[in-house]
């Protein structure tokens, strides 16, 4: 039997295990559980709860709304979930979504109040459009606001930055993650904003057999991944999370790394905006149906991938999460001992977790923050160890021989 077939079979064995698991182990407090275990998993009762919703089930309520609510075309809705959403018809949504969260919330309306606007081949000064470009919550394509082009990902989460009051985060966040983490090309601005949609939740992971459908950072938004977002941002989406991205952005920071801790975490943040995908271990053409990552998996990509020399790399040769965190006890690293580039892993019993009772796995970046690929966060994203992930640090596994 092929490497790969064994391999994914044992994610299959394991994850299934790890649903009832992590249900247990869950806290009450909602606002502390960044994913249902259900999110991190495949097997038999995942997959037929998917099957039973179909495919696109999960966004029926939120294509619904769009439609009720006038946020999105009623004809552009009924065109179904995969038809792709225009920059114009994605900013034009987003003014009905600042007024709802003004109405709701009190929430500024600053896109579609804005007069600023820069002139662009087709758009006027005063347009929405214009605005959208001036504000930095779109940018232009070869200088056009392209309001018939099909907006990308990477283009959404920057526009729902916008409105969210996030824009300014997303700068000082982009700001930070090149400071510390130099580099990566350029991807920061939209890697921060990637990381700050994730963090309020308005990312969907869509759940195994159906990853196919996922959205990588630079394709198009269409109508099934639009409505959720949309309707997440205008009616359900509590302070709290606001309040943890505009944290993220103004308290990221990184302690000085060596040239392989830099390596290591630089192929981490190029991955930000990948979803969330059941044994995925790659940005680019997998069997599983679309790139992204499952967190096991994302640890192997950015470690063992990073382009750190073989003699300087401690290689994590096990695919599991499970596998990966079963090291002897005496190779265990403490919280306290943690280095940028660890793996790192976490159970249902914290420290006292065995390692079948450990569920997910990430990589360390230093003073607090780690990176993974998380099925409640929609995908790639920055945490720090603290409330639910600090309670459930279970020990960390050194990767790199030379930092």
């Amino acid at each position: 039997m092929p490497l790969r077939v064994v391999a994914c079979a044992v994610v299959a064995l394991t994850v299934a295990l790890c649903t009832a698991a992590g249900a247990v182990a869950a806290p009450l407090d909602k606002r502390a559980v960044p994913d249902s275990p259900a999110e991190f998993t495949s097997g038999p009762a995942t997959r037929a709860t998917a099957q039973a919703a179909g495919a696109w089930g999960w966004s029926a309520s939120a294509r619904a709304w769009t439609q009720s609510s006038g946020t999105l075309a009623a004809a552009l809705v009924r065109r179904g979930p995969t038809a792709a959403i225009t920059r114009g018809q994605f900013v034009a949504a987003l003014v009905r979504v600042e007024a709802i969260r003004a109405e709701n919330y009190g929430a500024p309306r600053t896109l579609a109040e804005s007069t600023t606007g820069a002139k662009l081949r087709d758009a006027a000064p005063s347009s929405v459009g214009a605005r959208a470009i001036a504000l930095g919550w779109l940018l232009p394509v070869k200088g056009s606001f392209a309001a018939r082009t099909p907006i990308t990902s990477n283009d959404a989460a920057l526009a729902m930055t916008g409105v969210l009051g996030l824009r300014g985060s997303t700068t000082e966040l982009a700001g930070r993650l090149k400071t510390e983490v130099p580099g990566a090309g350029g991807v920061y601005l939209y890697g921060a904003a990637q990381a700050l949609v994730r963090t309020v939740g308005l990312r969907y992971n869509v759940l195994d057999p159906y990853d196919a459908l996922e959205l990588g950072p630079t394709e198009g938004v269409n109508v099934g991944h639009g409505a959720y977002m949309l309707q997440k941002a205008a009616t359900s989406l509590d302070s709290w999370r606001i309040n943890d991205a505009q944290r993220l952005a103004s308290t990221f920071d990184l302690p000085d790394l060596g040239a392989n801790q830099l390596t290591v975490l630089r192929t981490g943040v190029r991955q930000l905006g990948q979803p969330y995908v059941w044994a995925g271990e790659t940005e680019g053409r997998q069997s599983e149906g679309h790139g992204g990552f499952d967190c096991s998996g994302f640890t192997i990509r950015i470690v063992n991938q990073s382009g750190v020399a073989s003699d300087q790399l401690a290689v994590i040769g096990e695919r599991t999460t499970y596998t990966q965190s079963a090291i002897p006890q005496t190779r265990r690293v403490t919280r306290a001992k943690l280095q940028p580039g660890d793996a790192i892993f976490f159970g249902d019993r914290g420290p006292l977790s065995t390692p079948t009772q450990n569920y997910h796995a990430g990589v360390y970046m230093g003073n607090g923050w780690f990176i993974h690929s998380s099925g409640g966060n929609g995908g790639v994203a920055i945490n720090q160890l603290e409330g639910y992930w600090g309670e459930h640090f279970a020990w960390g596994r050194r990767a790199l021989k030379v930092a």
